[in-house]
């Protein structure tokens, strides 16, 4: 997978066999897309809007 916004593709090879492109993977718990979204950092980000909303002034 090549991590842009661009459609660019990546011929890589090991050991003389050609790896499979694939759109997204998992890495450390977050799914990285190609087109270069996060998805769990969009959704950890609204978590701690909505947590940060919810609390009152001190």
């Amino acid at each position: 997978m090549v991590n842009s916004t661009t459609h660019t593709s990546a011929d890589i090879t090991m050991n003389g066999e050609k790896l499979a492109d694939v759109t997204s993977f998992k890495y450390l718990d977050a799914t990285l897309s190609k087109d270069g979204t996060i998805t769990a950092v969009r959704i950890r980000i609204a978590m701690a809007t909505t947590a940060m909303a919810r609390r009152s002034r001190l």
